[in-house]
Protein backbone atom coordinates (compact mmCIF):
# COMPACT_ATOMS: atom_id res chain seq x y z
CA UNK A 1 0.00 0.00 0.00
CA UNK A 2 1.43 3.39 -0.99
CA UNK A 3 2.10 5.82 1.85
CA UNK A 4 -0.47 8.56 2.29
CA UNK A 5 0.37 12.15 1.46
CA UNK A 6 0.18 13.07 5.15
CA UNK A 7 2.67 10.41 6.23
CA UNK A 8 5.02 11.27 3.38
CA UNK A 9 4.81 14.94 4.32
CA UNK A 10 5.59 14.09 7.95
CA UNK A 11 8.71 12.21 6.90
CA UNK A 12 10.02 15.20 4.94
CA UNK A 13 9.15 17.84 7.55
CA UNK A 14 12.30 19.15 9.32
CA UNK A 15 12.58 17.62 12.76
CA UNK A 16 12.42 20.94 14.59
CA UNK A 17 8.99 21.69 13.09
CA UNK A 18 7.58 18.58 14.75
CA UNK A 19 8.19 20.01 18.24
CA UNK A 20 5.50 21.76 20.24
CA UNK A 21 6.10 24.77 22.47
CA UNK A 22 6.85 22.76 25.60
CA UNK A 23 9.24 20.41 23.77
CA UNK A 24 11.12 23.48 22.59
CA UNK A 25 11.36 24.63 26.22
CA UNK A 26 12.85 21.26 27.17
CA UNK A 27 15.34 21.43 24.32
CA UNK A 28 16.45 25.01 25.09
CA UNK A 29 16.86 24.47 28.84
CA UNK A 30 18.61 21.10 28.43
CA UNK A 31 20.92 22.59 25.80
CA UNK A 32 21.73 25.59 28.02
CA UNK A 33 22.40 23.30 30.98
CA UNK A 34 24.90 21.26 28.99
CA UNK A 35 26.30 24.35 27.23
CA UNK A 36 27.27 26.03 30.51
CA UNK A 37 28.42 22.68 31.88
CA UNK A 38 30.92 22.58 29.01
CA UNK A 39 31.83 26.23 29.63
CA UNK A 40 32.92 25.20 33.12
CA UNK A 41 35.00 22.30 31.78
CA UNK A 42 36.77 24.51 29.25
CA UNK A 43 37.63 27.45 31.49
CA UNK A 44 39.42 24.86 33.61
CA UNK A 45 41.34 23.14 30.82
CA UNK A 46 42.21 26.37 28.98
CA UNK A 47 43.46 28.20 32.07
CA UNK A 48 44.94 25.15 33.84
CA UNK A 49 48.60 25.97 33.14
CA UNK A 50 48.04 29.63 34.12
CA UNK A 51 46.29 28.56 37.32
CA UNK A 52 49.07 26.16 38.29
CA UNK A 53 51.72 28.86 37.77
CA UNK A 54 49.78 31.20 40.05
CA UNK A 55 49.04 28.65 42.78
CA UNK A 56 52.53 27.07 42.62
CA UNK A 57 54.92 29.89 41.60
CA UNK A 58 58.01 28.15 42.99
CA UNK A 59 57.50 24.89 41.09
CA UNK A 60 59.17 24.03 37.79
CA UNK A 61 57.22 23.38 34.59
CA UNK A 62 57.04 19.58 34.96
CA UNK A 63 55.86 19.87 38.57
CA UNK A 64 53.16 22.32 37.52
CA UNK A 65 52.14 19.92 34.76
CA UNK A 66 51.99 17.08 37.28
CA UNK A 67 49.73 19.00 39.69
CA UNK A 68 47.62 20.21 36.78
CA UNK A 69 47.16 16.55 35.79
CA UNK A 70 46.19 15.68 39.36
CA UNK A 71 43.66 18.53 39.46
CA UNK A 72 42.23 17.22 36.19
CA UNK A 73 42.05 13.67 37.56
CA UNK A 74 40.35 14.91 40.74
CA UNK A 75 37.85 16.88 38.65
CA UNK A 76 37.09 13.81 36.55
CA UNK A 77 36.75 11.63 39.68
CA UNK A 78 34.21 14.10 41.04
CA UNK A 79 32.53 14.06 37.63
CA UNK A 80 32.29 10.27 37.71
CA UNK A 81 31.10 10.10 41.32
CA UNK A 82 28.47 12.79 40.88
CA UNK A 83 27.38 11.27 37.60
CA UNK A 84 26.70 7.90 39.21
CA UNK A 85 24.86 9.46 42.15
CA UNK A 86 22.73 11.83 40.10
CA UNK A 87 22.17 9.17 37.45
CA UNK A 88 20.44 7.00 40.03
CA UNK A 89 18.62 10.01 41.50
CA UNK A 90 17.38 10.90 38.00
CA UNK A 91 15.63 7.53 37.67
CA UNK A 92 14.22 7.64 41.22
CA UNK A 93 13.31 11.33 41.72
CA UNK A 94 12.74 12.42 38.15
CA UNK A 95 14.71 14.00 35.31
CA UNK A 96 13.71 17.66 35.61
CA UNK A 97 14.31 18.08 39.35
CA UNK A 98 17.65 16.27 39.11
CA UNK A 99 18.83 18.41 36.20
CA UNK A 100 18.04 21.62 38.08
CA UNK A 101 19.95 20.34 41.11
CA UNK A 102 23.05 19.39 39.09
CA UNK A 103 23.17 22.83 37.44
CA UNK A 104 22.96 24.49 40.86
CA UNK A 105 25.80 22.32 42.21
CA UNK A 106 28.26 22.89 39.38
CA UNK A 107 27.56 26.65 39.24
CA UNK A 108 28.07 27.10 42.99
CA UNK A 109 31.39 25.28 43.21
CA UNK A 110 32.67 26.80 39.98
CA UNK A 111 32.30 30.22 41.59
CA UNK A 112 34.01 29.02 44.77
CA UNK A 113 36.95 27.69 42.71
CA UNK A 114 37.82 31.30 41.89
CA UNK A 115 38.35 32.01 45.61
CA UNK A 116 40.71 29.05 46.20
CA UNK A 117 43.84 30.30 48.05
CA UNK A 118 45.95 27.23 47.26
CA UNK A 119 46.09 24.04 45.19
CA UNK A 120 44.41 21.91 47.88
CA UNK A 121 41.28 24.04 48.09
CA UNK A 122 41.20 24.44 44.32
CA UNK A 123 41.31 20.64 43.89
CA UNK A 124 38.51 20.19 46.46
CA UNK A 125 36.25 22.68 44.68
CA UNK A 126 37.09 21.02 41.35
CA UNK A 127 35.94 17.67 42.74
CA UNK A 128 32.64 19.12 43.95
CA UNK A 129 32.14 21.00 40.69
CA UNK A 130 32.75 17.76 38.82
CA UNK A 131 29.97 16.10 40.81
CA UNK A 132 27.45 18.53 39.33
CA UNK A 133 29.00 18.50 35.88
CA UNK A 134 28.92 14.71 35.69
CA UNK A 135 25.31 14.40 36.77
CA UNK A 136 23.96 17.04 34.35
CA UNK A 137 24.67 15.20 31.12
CA UNK A 138 22.93 11.94 32.00
CA UNK A 139 19.73 13.47 33.36
CA UNK A 140 19.63 16.14 30.64
CA UNK A 141 20.09 13.62 27.83
CA UNK A 142 17.46 11.27 29.29
CA UNK A 143 15.01 14.14 29.80
CA UNK A 144 15.44 15.30 26.22
CA UNK A 145 15.29 11.76 24.78
CA UNK A 146 12.00 11.04 26.53
CA UNK A 147 10.39 14.41 25.75
CA UNK A 148 11.11 14.31 22.00
CA UNK A 149 9.10 12.54 19.27
CA UNK A 150 10.88 9.41 18.03
CA UNK A 151 11.87 10.92 14.68
CA UNK A 152 13.20 14.10 16.26
CA UNK A 153 15.03 12.35 19.11
CA UNK A 154 18.45 11.63 17.49
CA UNK A 155 18.54 15.06 15.86
CA UNK A 156 17.67 16.82 19.11
CA UNK A 157 20.27 14.85 21.09
CA UNK A 158 22.91 15.45 18.44
CA UNK A 159 22.09 19.15 18.44
CA UNK A 160 22.30 19.18 22.24
CA UNK A 161 25.85 17.88 22.04
CA UNK A 162 26.77 20.15 19.13
CA UNK A 163 25.52 23.25 20.93
CA UNK A 164 27.84 22.41 23.81
CA UNK A 165 30.58 23.71 21.51
CA UNK A 166 29.06 27.18 22.00
CA UNK A 167 29.90 26.90 25.70
CA UNK A 168 33.44 25.86 24.81
CA UNK A 169 33.78 28.82 22.41
CA UNK A 170 32.51 31.21 25.10
CA UNK A 171 35.18 29.81 27.41
CA UNK A 172 37.89 30.45 24.83
CA UNK A 173 36.67 34.01 24.24
CA UNK A 174 36.51 34.60 27.99
CA UNK A 175 40.10 33.38 28.35
CA UNK A 176 41.29 36.02 25.89
CA UNK A 177 39.32 38.90 27.38
CA UNK A 178 39.16 38.16 31.09
CA UNK A 179 42.69 36.92 31.89
CA UNK A 180 45.29 39.13 30.09
CA UNK A 181 46.41 42.35 31.72
CA UNK A 182 45.85 44.36 28.54
CA UNK A 183 42.13 43.37 28.55
CA UNK A 184 39.98 43.10 31.69
CA UNK A 185 42.89 41.72 33.67
CA UNK A 186 40.82 39.70 36.14
CA UNK A 187 43.19 36.75 35.83
CA UNK A 188 42.15 33.10 35.86
CA UNK A 189 39.92 33.65 38.90
CA UNK A 190 37.61 35.90 36.88
CA UNK A 191 36.76 32.96 34.63
CA UNK A 192 35.37 31.03 37.59
CA UNK A 193 33.33 33.99 38.79
CA UNK A 194 31.61 33.99 35.39
CA UNK A 195 31.07 30.24 35.72
CA UNK A 196 28.78 30.80 38.72
CA UNK A 197 26.14 32.62 36.64
CA UNK A 198 24.36 29.47 35.34
CA UNK A 199 22.87 29.10 38.85
CA UNK A 200 20.15 31.39 37.49
CA UNK A 201 19.34 28.75 34.85
CA UNK A 202 18.47 26.24 37.58
CA UNK A 203 15.59 28.48 38.67
CA UNK A 204 13.99 28.25 35.21
CA UNK A 205 14.45 24.46 35.17
CA UNK A 206 12.67 24.06 38.53
CA UNK A 207 9.84 26.39 37.51
CA UNK A 208 9.30 25.45 33.86
CA UNK A 209 9.97 21.75 33.32
CA UNK A 210 7.85 18.75 34.27
CA UNK A 211 8.72 15.08 34.31
CA UNK A 212 8.48 13.17 30.97
CA UNK A 213 5.38 11.02 30.49
CA UNK A 214 7.58 7.96 29.88
CA UNK A 215 9.19 8.34 33.30
CA UNK A 216 5.87 9.07 35.02
CA UNK A 217 4.38 5.92 33.49
CA UNK A 218 7.42 3.83 34.45
CA UNK A 219 7.29 5.20 38.01
CA UNK A 220 3.55 4.47 38.27
CA UNK A 221 4.07 0.92 36.98
CA UNK A 222 6.84 0.39 39.51
CA UNK A 223 4.66 1.69 42.36
CA UNK A 224 1.76 -0.52 41.31
CA UNK A 225 4.04 -3.56 41.08
CA UNK A 226 5.72 -2.58 44.37
CA UNK A 227 9.02 -2.61 42.49
CA UNK A 228 10.23 0.98 42.87
CA UNK A 229 13.54 -0.46 44.02
CA UNK A 230 14.15 -1.42 40.38
CA UNK A 231 14.16 2.23 39.33
CA UNK A 232 17.77 3.30 38.89
CA UNK A 233 19.27 0.16 40.47
CA UNK A 234 22.80 -0.21 39.11
CA UNK A 235 22.88 -3.98 39.66
CA UNK A 236 20.01 -4.36 37.17
CA UNK A 237 22.38 -3.22 34.42
CA UNK A 238 24.16 -6.56 34.82
CA UNK A 239 21.46 -9.10 35.69
CA UNK A 240 19.85 -9.04 32.22
CA UNK A 241 22.13 -10.23 29.36
CA UNK A 242 20.93 -7.50 26.97
CA UNK A 243 21.46 -4.62 29.38
CA UNK A 244 24.80 -6.11 30.49
CA UNK A 245 26.06 -6.26 26.90
CA UNK A 246 24.84 -2.72 26.20
CA UNK A 247 26.43 -1.42 29.41
CA UNK A 248 29.84 -2.89 28.62
CA UNK A 249 29.73 -1.63 25.02
CA UNK A 250 28.77 1.87 26.16
CA UNK A 251 31.46 1.83 28.83
CA UNK A 252 34.20 0.88 26.38
CA UNK A 253 33.09 3.55 23.90
CA UNK A 254 33.07 6.16 26.68
CA UNK A 255 36.52 5.21 27.96
CA UNK A 256 38.00 5.35 24.47
CA UNK A 257 36.70 8.80 23.65
CA UNK A 258 37.18 10.36 27.06
CA UNK A 259 40.81 9.33 27.49
CA UNK A 260 41.47 10.58 23.97
CA UNK A 261 39.79 13.93 24.65
CA UNK A 262 40.52 14.59 28.33
CA UNK A 263 43.85 12.79 28.48
CA UNK A 264 45.22 14.23 25.24
CA UNK A 265 42.90 16.44 23.15
CA UNK A 266 42.24 19.01 25.89
CA UNK A 267 45.99 19.42 26.49
CA UNK A 268 46.41 21.75 23.53
CA UNK A 269 47.21 24.71 25.86
CA UNK A 270 50.08 22.66 27.29
CA UNK A 271 51.11 21.68 23.75
CA UNK A 272 51.38 25.39 22.93
CA UNK A 273 53.43 25.87 26.11
CA UNK A 274 55.73 23.02 25.12
CA UNK A 275 56.29 24.26 21.57
CA UNK A 276 56.33 28.06 21.98
CA UNK A 277 58.41 29.65 24.78
CA UNK A 278 57.53 32.90 26.54
CA UNK A 279 59.69 35.73 27.78
CA UNK A 280 58.69 39.15 29.07
CA UNK A 281 60.38 42.29 27.59
CA UNK A 282 62.47 43.10 30.73
CA UNK A 283 63.88 39.54 30.86
CA UNK A 284 64.89 39.18 27.21
CA UNK A 285 67.98 41.51 27.30
CA UNK A 286 69.18 39.91 30.55
CA UNK A 287 69.23 36.45 28.93
CA UNK A 288 70.98 37.92 25.88
CA UNK A 289 73.72 39.22 28.23
CA UNK A 290 74.17 35.69 29.62
CA UNK A 291 74.54 34.29 26.12
CA UNK A 292 77.12 36.97 25.28
CA UNK A 293 79.23 36.36 28.40
CA UNK A 294 82.79 35.50 27.35
CA UNK A 295 84.11 34.44 30.75
CA UNK A 296 82.89 32.44 33.73
CA UNK A 297 82.90 35.62 35.84
CA UNK A 298 80.75 37.48 33.30
CA UNK A 299 78.39 34.51 33.08
CA UNK A 300 78.02 34.39 36.88
CA UNK A 301 77.42 38.13 37.11
CA UNK A 302 74.77 38.02 34.38
CA UNK A 303 72.98 35.10 36.06
CA UNK A 304 73.04 36.84 39.46
CA UNK A 305 71.40 39.87 37.86
CA UNK A 306 68.27 37.79 37.24
CA UNK A 307 65.36 37.85 39.68
CA UNK A 308 64.18 34.47 40.98
CA UNK A 309 61.34 34.08 38.41
CA UNK A 310 63.79 35.07 35.66
CA UNK A 311 66.26 32.43 36.81
CA UNK A 312 63.58 29.78 36.47
CA UNK A 313 62.73 31.12 33.03
CA UNK A 314 66.38 30.90 31.96
CA UNK A 315 66.59 27.32 33.31
CA UNK A 316 63.46 26.46 31.30
CA UNK A 317 65.14 27.80 28.15
CA UNK A 318 68.24 25.72 28.89
CA UNK A 319 66.07 22.58 29.27
CA UNK A 320 64.68 23.17 25.78
CA UNK A 321 68.21 23.00 24.45
CA UNK A 322 69.41 20.27 26.81
CA UNK A 323 66.51 18.02 28.02
CA UNK A 324 68.69 16.44 30.73
CA UNK A 325 68.82 19.82 32.49
CA UNK A 326 65.29 19.18 33.82
CA UNK A 327 66.69 16.53 36.15
CA UNK A 328 69.32 18.83 37.68
CA UNK A 329 68.96 21.33 40.49
CA UNK A 330 68.27 24.94 39.52
CA UNK A 331 71.51 26.14 41.12
CA UNK A 332 73.51 23.66 39.06
CA UNK A 333 71.84 24.68 35.80
CA UNK A 334 72.52 28.36 36.51
CA UNK A 335 76.25 27.82 37.05
CA UNK A 336 76.79 25.71 33.92
CA UNK A 337 78.05 27.47 30.83
CA UNK A 338 76.59 26.48 27.50
CA UNK A 339 78.59 25.43 24.46
CA UNK A 340 78.61 27.63 21.36
CA UNK A 341 76.17 25.26 19.64
CA UNK A 342 73.80 25.35 22.60
CA UNK A 343 73.98 29.14 22.72
CA UNK A 344 73.05 29.31 19.04
CA UNK A 345 70.01 27.10 19.63
CA UNK A 346 68.99 29.11 22.68
CA UNK A 347 69.25 32.38 20.72
CA UNK A 348 66.87 30.89 18.16
CA UNK A 349 64.44 29.92 20.94
CA UNK A 350 64.72 33.41 22.45
CA UNK A 351 64.07 35.02 19.08
CA UNK A 352 60.83 33.04 18.64
CA UNK A 353 59.63 33.57 22.22
CA UNK A 354 56.50 35.67 22.81
CA UNK A 355 55.01 37.34 25.88
CA UNK A 356 52.65 35.49 28.21
CA UNK A 357 49.70 37.69 27.20
CA UNK A 358 50.33 36.96 23.51
CA UNK A 359 50.44 33.25 24.26
CA UNK A 360 47.14 33.52 26.14
CA UNK A 361 45.69 35.17 23.02
CA UNK A 362 47.06 32.31 20.93
CA UNK A 363 45.40 29.78 23.23
CA UNK A 364 42.16 31.73 22.93
CA UNK A 365 42.24 31.64 19.13
CA UNK A 366 43.21 27.98 19.15
CA UNK A 367 40.38 27.17 21.55
CA UNK A 368 37.84 28.96 19.36
CA UNK A 369 39.07 27.16 16.24
CA UNK A 370 38.98 23.82 18.03
CA UNK A 371 35.45 24.30 19.34
CA UNK A 372 33.94 25.77 16.18
CA UNK A 373 35.21 22.69 14.36
CA UNK A 374 33.85 20.53 17.21
CA UNK A 375 30.38 21.94 16.54
CA UNK A 376 30.61 20.79 12.94
CA UNK A 377 32.16 17.45 13.92
CA UNK A 378 29.29 16.62 16.27
CA UNK A 379 26.76 17.85 13.73
CA UNK A 380 28.37 15.77 11.02
CA UNK A 381 28.21 12.67 13.23
CA UNK A 382 24.50 13.29 13.77
CA UNK A 383 23.89 13.36 10.02
CA UNK A 384 26.15 10.40 9.23
CA UNK A 385 24.73 8.17 11.96
CA UNK A 386 21.21 8.61 10.57
CA UNK A 387 22.44 7.39 7.17
CA UNK A 388 25.11 4.80 8.00
CA UNK A 389 23.91 3.62 11.40
CA UNK A 390 25.49 3.94 14.84
CA UNK A 391 28.20 1.27 14.57
CA UNK A 392 29.83 2.35 11.31
CA UNK A 393 29.62 6.01 12.31
CA UNK A 394 31.42 5.27 15.59
CA UNK A 395 34.11 3.29 13.76
CA UNK A 396 34.85 6.17 11.39
CA UNK A 397 34.76 8.75 14.20
CA UNK A 398 37.13 6.82 16.50
CA UNK A 399 39.66 6.23 13.71
CA UNK A 400 39.62 9.90 12.70
CA UNK A 401 39.99 11.04 16.32
CA UNK A 402 42.98 8.76 16.88
CA UNK A 403 44.70 9.90 13.70
CA UNK A 404 44.10 13.60 14.42
CA UNK A 405 45.73 13.36 17.87
CA UNK A 406 48.81 11.55 16.60
CA UNK A 407 49.22 14.00 13.71
CA UNK A 408 48.77 17.12 15.85
CA UNK A 409 51.03 16.17 18.75
CA UNK A 410 53.72 14.88 16.41
CA UNK A 411 53.87 17.87 14.05
CA UNK A 412 52.94 21.08 15.91
CA UNK A 413 55.91 23.48 16.09
CA UNK A 414 54.82 26.98 15.03
CA UNK A 415 51.98 29.30 16.06
CA UNK A 416 50.53 29.49 12.54
CA UNK A 417 49.83 25.74 12.58
CA UNK A 418 46.88 26.21 14.93
CA UNK A 419 44.87 27.41 11.90
CA UNK A 420 44.64 23.88 10.50
CA UNK A 421 45.68 21.52 13.31
CA UNK A 422 43.27 22.81 15.96
CA UNK A 423 40.17 22.62 13.71
CA UNK A 424 41.19 19.11 12.65
CA UNK A 425 41.57 18.10 16.28
CA UNK A 426 38.27 19.66 17.37
CA UNK A 427 36.26 18.14 14.52
CA UNK A 428 37.62 14.63 15.01
CA UNK A 429 37.95 14.28 18.80
CA UNK A 430 34.51 15.73 19.64
CA UNK A 431 32.60 13.87 16.92
CA UNK A 432 32.24 10.65 19.00
CA UNK A 433 30.61 12.67 21.79
CA UNK A 434 27.72 13.44 19.48
CA UNK A 435 27.33 9.69 19.27
CA UNK A 436 27.28 9.29 23.05
CA UNK A 437 24.36 11.72 23.39
CA UNK A 438 22.39 9.84 20.73
CA UNK A 439 23.40 6.24 21.41
CA UNK A 440 23.60 5.82 25.20
CA UNK A 441 19.90 6.66 25.92
CA UNK A 442 18.97 4.15 23.17
CA UNK A 443 20.72 1.31 24.99
CA UNK A 444 18.55 1.22 28.15
CA UNK A 445 14.88 1.02 29.23
CA UNK A 446 13.14 3.96 30.92
CA UNK A 447 13.63 2.64 34.47
CA UNK A 448 17.43 2.48 33.86
CA UNK A 449 17.95 5.18 31.24
CA UNK A 450 19.76 7.84 33.29
CA UNK A 451 21.43 5.14 35.41
CA UNK A 452 22.77 3.31 32.35
CA UNK A 453 23.77 6.47 30.47
CA UNK A 454 25.46 7.80 33.59
CA UNK A 455 27.18 4.49 34.32
CA UNK A 456 28.75 4.32 30.86
CA UNK A 457 29.78 7.94 30.87
CA UNK A 458 30.97 8.15 34.47
CA UNK A 459 32.57 4.80 35.21
CA UNK A 460 34.41 5.58 32.00
CA UNK A 461 35.60 8.73 33.72
CA UNK A 462 37.14 6.76 36.60
CA UNK A 463 39.29 5.01 34.03
CA UNK A 464 39.91 8.33 32.29
CA UNK A 465 41.07 9.91 35.54
CA UNK A 466 43.73 7.22 35.80
CA UNK A 467 44.76 7.80 32.19
CA UNK A 468 45.08 11.55 32.77
CA UNK A 469 47.06 11.03 35.98
CA UNK A 470 49.76 9.02 34.20
CA UNK A 471 50.35 11.62 31.46
CA UNK A 472 52.79 13.65 33.59
CA UNK A 473 54.80 10.70 34.98
CA UNK A 474 54.86 9.05 31.56
CA UNK A 475 56.09 12.30 30.02
CA UNK A 476 58.89 12.43 32.60
CA UNK A 477 59.92 8.83 31.87
CA UNK A 478 59.93 9.30 28.10
CA UNK A 479 61.52 12.74 28.05
CA UNK A 480 64.99 12.69 26.56
CA UNK A 481 64.73 9.10 25.25
CA UNK A 482 63.93 10.32 21.73
CA UNK A 483 64.23 13.64 19.89
CA UNK A 484 60.47 14.10 20.46
CA UNK A 485 59.72 15.72 23.87
CA UNK A 486 58.32 13.31 26.46
CA UNK A 487 55.03 15.22 26.80
CA UNK A 488 54.25 14.76 23.12
CA UNK A 489 55.28 11.12 23.09
CA UNK A 490 53.20 10.34 26.18
CA UNK A 491 50.17 12.02 24.58
CA UNK A 492 50.55 9.89 21.45
CA UNK A 493 50.81 6.71 23.55
CA UNK A 494 47.61 7.59 25.46
CA UNK A 495 45.73 8.27 22.23
CA UNK A 496 45.78 4.52 21.53
CA UNK A 497 42.80 4.34 23.93
CA UNK A 498 40.59 4.60 20.83
CA UNK A 499 41.44 1.00 20.04
CA UNK A 500 39.29 -0.12 22.99
CA UNK A 501 36.18 1.51 21.50
CA UNK A 502 36.91 0.13 18.05
CA UNK A 503 37.06 -3.44 19.41
CA UNK A 504 33.85 -2.93 21.47
CA UNK A 505 31.90 -2.15 18.29
CA UNK A 506 32.01 -5.87 17.45
CA UNK A 507 29.28 -6.43 20.10
CA UNK A 508 27.48 -3.09 19.78
CA UNK A 509 23.75 -3.29 18.88
CA UNK A 510 22.49 -1.22 15.95
CA UNK A 511 19.73 1.12 17.15
CA UNK A 512 19.14 3.36 14.13
CA UNK A 513 15.41 3.87 13.38
CA UNK A 514 14.47 1.84 16.47
CA UNK A 515 12.20 3.08 19.31
CA UNK A 516 13.61 3.49 22.79
CA UNK A 517 13.77 0.06 24.48
CA UNK A 518 11.34 -0.84 27.25
CA UNK A 519 11.01 -3.75 29.69
CA UNK A 520 8.22 -2.73 32.05
CA UNK A 521 7.20 -6.39 32.22
CA UNK A 522 10.31 -7.05 34.31
CA UNK A 523 8.82 -4.90 37.06
CA UNK A 524 6.17 -7.54 37.63
CA UNK A 525 8.68 -10.12 38.80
Amino acid sequence: MAPSNSSASAETTPWWRTLNRYQWSVFVLAACGWLFDCFDQQIFTMSRSITMRDLMPQADTLTQLKYGNWATSIFILGWATGGLIFGTIGDKWGRAKSMGLTILVYALFTGLSGFAPNWDMFALFRFLTGAGVGGEFAVGAALLAEAMPDRARPHALGSLQALSAIGNILAAVSLGYVVPGDQLGWGWRGLYYLGALPALLAVFVFLRLREPERWVAAKAAAVQAKATKHLGRISDLFTDPTWRRNTLVGLCLAVAGQIGLWGVGFYTPELIDAAIPTVEPPTRPKIEVILSAATAEAHSAAVNALADPEKRKYAEFVSRVEPQARARELAVVLTERLSDGQKTKLRGILENAITEDKKTGLKMRGGILQQVAAFFGIGCFTIVTARLGRRLSFLLALLLAWGSLVFTFATFQHAWQIWYLWPLLGFCTLAPFGGYAIYFPELFPTRLRTTGTSFCYNVGRYVTAFGVSILGPLAGILHGLTPMPGFRLAAIVLSSSYLLGIVALIWAPETVNQPLPEDEKSLKH
